[in-house]
Protein backbone atom coordinates (compact mmCIF):
# COMPACT_ATOMS: atom_id res chain seq x y z
CA UNK A 1 0.00 0.00 0.00
CA UNK A 2 1.43 3.59 -1.24
CA UNK A 3 0.99 6.48 1.56
CA UNK A 4 0.58 9.71 1.65
CA UNK A 5 3.31 11.95 3.24
CA UNK A 6 0.71 12.50 6.07
CA UNK A 7 -0.08 9.57 6.60
CA UNK A 8 3.71 8.38 6.90
CA UNK A 9 4.49 11.20 9.38
CA UNK A 10 1.40 10.45 11.29
CA UNK A 11 1.93 6.68 11.63
CA UNK A 12 5.81 7.46 12.43
CA UNK A 13 4.01 10.08 15.04
CA UNK A 14 2.31 7.17 16.74
CA UNK A 15 5.66 5.16 16.99
CA UNK A 16 7.59 8.10 19.17
CA UNK A 17 4.45 8.90 21.04
CA UNK A 18 4.28 5.51 22.58
CA UNK A 19 1.20 5.19 20.96
CA UNK A 20 -0.58 2.36 18.71
CA UNK A 21 0.22 2.36 14.97
CA UNK A 22 -2.88 0.89 13.09
CA UNK A 23 -2.40 -0.50 10.10
CA UNK A 24 -3.88 1.37 7.36
CA UNK A 25 -5.27 -1.45 5.27
CA UNK A 26 -6.55 -3.41 7.87
CA UNK A 27 -7.38 -1.43 10.32
CA UNK A 28 -5.60 -3.53 13.23
CA UNK A 29 -2.60 -2.19 15.99
CA UNK A 30 1.26 -3.08 14.16
CA UNK A 31 4.41 -4.05 15.87
CA UNK A 32 6.73 -1.27 15.73
CA UNK A 33 10.45 -0.75 16.49
CA UNK A 34 13.66 1.08 15.61
CA UNK A 35 16.00 -0.77 13.91
CA UNK A 36 18.75 1.69 15.06
CA UNK A 37 22.06 1.71 13.27
CA UNK A 38 24.70 3.91 11.30
CA UNK A 39 23.93 3.13 7.87
CA UNK A 40 19.90 3.92 7.08
CA UNK A 41 18.20 3.74 10.78
CA UNK A 42 14.61 2.77 10.43
CA UNK A 43 11.06 2.58 11.96
CA UNK A 44 9.82 -0.60 10.81
CA UNK A 45 5.91 -1.07 11.31
CA UNK A 46 4.39 -4.79 11.03
CA UNK A 47 0.78 -5.27 10.23
CA UNK A 48 -0.40 -9.10 11.81
CA UNK A 49 -2.13 -9.41 8.26
CA UNK A 50 1.42 -9.45 6.71
CA UNK A 51 1.50 -5.98 5.36
CA UNK A 52 5.43 -4.44 6.45
CA UNK A 53 5.92 -0.62 6.63
CA UNK A 54 9.39 0.90 6.94
CA UNK A 55 10.11 4.68 7.64
CA UNK A 56 13.94 6.22 7.29
CA UNK A 57 14.61 7.55 10.31
CA UNK A 58 17.65 10.06 10.68
CA UNK A 59 17.33 12.19 12.43
CA UNK A 60 14.44 11.50 14.92
CA UNK A 61 10.75 12.73 14.22
CA UNK A 62 9.89 15.43 15.64
CA UNK A 63 6.66 17.74 16.10
CA UNK A 64 7.47 21.32 15.16
CA UNK A 65 7.19 23.82 18.63
CA UNK A 66 4.72 26.80 18.70
CA UNK A 67 6.87 29.32 18.19
CA UNK A 68 8.60 27.58 14.81
CA UNK A 69 5.20 27.07 13.51
CA UNK A 70 5.04 30.90 13.69
CA UNK A 71 8.59 31.17 11.62
CA UNK A 72 7.18 28.67 9.08
CA UNK A 73 3.47 30.44 8.72
CA UNK A 74 5.56 33.51 8.27
CA UNK A 75 7.26 31.85 5.47
CA UNK A 76 4.81 30.22 3.87
CA UNK A 77 2.64 33.03 3.81
CA UNK A 78 5.30 35.44 2.20
CA UNK A 79 5.67 32.92 -0.57
CA UNK A 80 9.07 31.37 1.27
CA UNK A 81 10.09 27.60 1.50
CA UNK A 82 9.79 27.04 4.89
CA UNK A 83 12.79 24.44 6.06
CA UNK A 84 12.96 21.14 8.77
CA UNK A 85 14.88 22.77 11.62
CA UNK A 86 16.26 19.31 12.23
CA UNK A 87 17.77 18.41 8.84
CA UNK A 88 17.57 22.09 6.73
CA UNK A 89 15.20 20.06 4.05
CA UNK A 90 12.09 22.40 2.62
CA UNK A 91 9.25 21.16 3.76
CA UNK A 92 5.94 20.11 2.54
CA UNK A 93 3.09 23.07 3.39
CA UNK A 94 -0.66 22.11 3.32
CA UNK A 95 -2.30 24.90 3.17
CA UNK A 96 -6.65 24.59 3.84
CA UNK A 97 -9.38 27.15 4.65
CA UNK A 98 -9.35 28.01 8.31
CA UNK A 99 -11.51 25.84 10.21
CA UNK A 100 -12.50 28.51 12.86
CA UNK A 101 -12.53 31.74 10.77
CA UNK A 102 -14.55 32.55 7.82
CA UNK A 103 -11.45 33.48 5.88
CA UNK A 104 -8.05 33.23 6.21
CA UNK A 105 -6.22 29.47 6.28
CA UNK A 106 -4.58 26.58 8.40
CA UNK A 107 -1.26 24.93 7.70
CA UNK A 108 0.17 21.85 8.08
CA UNK A 109 4.11 21.33 7.71
CA UNK A 110 5.79 18.15 7.16
CA UNK A 111 9.37 17.23 6.05
CA UNK A 112 10.09 14.63 3.47
CA UNK A 113 12.93 13.13 4.70
CA UNK A 114 12.44 12.74 8.71
CA UNK A 115 8.65 13.12 8.47
CA UNK A 116 8.62 15.48 11.12
CA UNK A 117 5.67 17.40 11.37
CA UNK A 118 3.07 20.66 12.95
CA UNK A 119 0.02 22.37 12.10
CA UNK A 120 -0.94 25.66 12.66
CA UNK A 121 -4.74 26.27 13.73
CA UNK A 122 -5.64 30.24 12.99
CA UNK A 123 -8.56 30.63 15.55
CA UNK A 124 -8.58 34.49 15.37
CA UNK A 125 -6.43 35.27 18.37
CA UNK A 126 -3.91 38.02 17.78
CA UNK A 127 -0.87 35.17 19.24
CA UNK A 128 -1.96 32.53 16.36
CA UNK A 129 -2.00 34.96 13.32
CA UNK A 130 0.53 37.58 14.11
CA UNK A 131 3.89 36.70 14.33
CA UNK A 132 5.80 38.79 16.14
CA UNK A 133 8.94 41.25 15.48
CA UNK A 134 12.10 39.27 17.29
CA UNK A 135 12.89 41.69 20.33
CA UNK A 136 16.39 42.91 20.80
CA UNK A 137 18.78 40.67 21.97
CA UNK A 138 21.79 41.72 24.30
CA UNK A 139 25.61 40.78 22.76
CA UNK A 140 25.57 37.31 22.33
CA UNK A 141 28.59 35.96 24.16
CA UNK A 142 31.85 34.78 21.67
CA UNK A 143 31.09 31.11 21.73
CA UNK A 144 27.32 31.39 20.41
CA UNK A 145 28.59 30.39 16.79
CA UNK A 146 27.35 27.37 15.46
CA UNK A 147 30.51 27.01 12.96
CA UNK A 148 32.92 26.48 16.58
CA UNK A 149 33.28 22.61 17.64
CA UNK A 150 31.69 21.53 20.60
CA UNK A 151 34.70 21.46 22.90
CA UNK A 152 36.00 24.52 22.03
CA UNK A 153 32.62 26.41 23.05
CA UNK A 154 32.82 24.75 26.46
CA UNK A 155 36.40 25.89 26.86
CA UNK A 156 35.28 29.61 25.74
CA UNK A 157 32.44 29.19 28.48
CA UNK A 158 34.62 27.12 31.52
CA UNK A 159 34.22 29.92 34.02
CA UNK A 160 30.92 30.40 33.39
CA UNK A 161 28.13 29.30 35.77
CA UNK A 162 25.67 26.34 35.10
CA UNK A 163 23.34 28.39 32.58
CA UNK A 164 26.34 29.84 30.96
CA UNK A 165 27.96 26.47 30.33
CA UNK A 166 24.40 24.76 29.15
CA UNK A 167 24.59 27.52 26.67
CA UNK A 168 27.59 26.69 25.11
CA UNK A 169 26.43 23.27 25.19
CA UNK A 170 23.63 23.67 23.26
CA UNK A 171 23.74 23.96 18.99
CA UNK A 172 23.90 27.66 18.57
CA UNK A 173 21.31 27.95 15.88
CA UNK A 174 18.23 29.13 17.60
CA UNK A 175 16.10 26.86 15.48
CA UNK A 176 13.09 26.97 18.62
CA UNK A 177 12.95 23.07 18.08
CA UNK A 178 12.86 22.80 21.59
CA UNK A 179 10.15 25.88 22.43
CA UNK A 180 13.29 28.28 23.12
CA UNK A 181 16.11 29.91 21.61
CA UNK A 182 19.36 28.30 22.52
CA UNK A 183 20.14 30.49 25.94
CA UNK A 184 16.50 30.76 26.79
CA UNK A 185 16.62 26.67 26.90
CA UNK A 186 19.69 26.43 28.84
CA UNK A 187 18.35 29.44 31.55
CA UNK A 188 14.98 26.81 31.78
CA UNK A 189 17.15 24.00 32.52
CA UNK A 190 19.51 25.82 34.98
CA UNK A 191 16.39 27.24 36.93
CA UNK A 192 14.90 23.69 36.85
CA UNK A 193 11.40 25.58 34.93
CA UNK A 194 12.78 22.72 31.94
CA UNK A 195 12.76 19.28 33.09
CA UNK A 196 13.76 17.41 29.53
CA UNK A 197 17.79 17.85 28.92
CA UNK A 198 16.93 16.28 25.11
CA UNK A 199 15.51 18.80 23.24
CA UNK A 200 17.59 20.26 21.73
CA UNK A 201 17.68 18.71 18.07
CA UNK A 202 20.14 20.07 16.02
CA UNK A 203 22.82 19.31 18.66
CA UNK A 204 21.88 15.69 18.52
CA UNK A 205 23.19 12.93 21.34
CA UNK A 206 26.68 14.88 21.21
CA UNK A 207 24.69 17.99 23.19
CA UNK A 208 22.53 15.58 25.35
CA UNK A 209 25.33 13.60 26.46
CA UNK A 210 27.20 16.71 27.57
CA UNK A 211 23.79 18.68 29.39
CA UNK A 212 23.35 14.85 31.17
CA UNK A 213 26.67 15.31 32.37
CA UNK A 214 26.25 19.15 33.41
CA UNK A 215 23.39 18.66 35.15
CA UNK A 216 24.69 15.67 37.22
CA UNK A 217 24.62 16.21 40.53
CA UNK A 218 22.51 19.25 41.23
CA UNK A 219 19.34 18.07 42.26
CA UNK A 220 17.59 19.68 39.04
CA UNK A 221 14.49 18.06 37.66
CA UNK A 222 16.00 17.97 34.23
CA UNK A 223 19.12 15.89 36.02
CA UNK A 224 17.09 12.75 36.63
CA UNK A 225 15.20 12.81 33.41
Amino acid sequence: MRLSLPERSQLVASFWKDAPSVCPSHDVPMRSFFVDRVYKPQVVMVCPKGEMFRFAQKPKQIEFSRPHLKTMVRDAQEREAPACPQDFQPLVVYRTPAVFLPTGWDYSFVCPSCLSYGQWIDTGRGEDDVVAAPKPKKEAPAFHDETIPLPKRMEMAKDGNLALKLYAAMAQTDCTACGYDCEGYAAALASGKEKDPNLCVPGKEETAKLVKDLLKGTGLPAASA
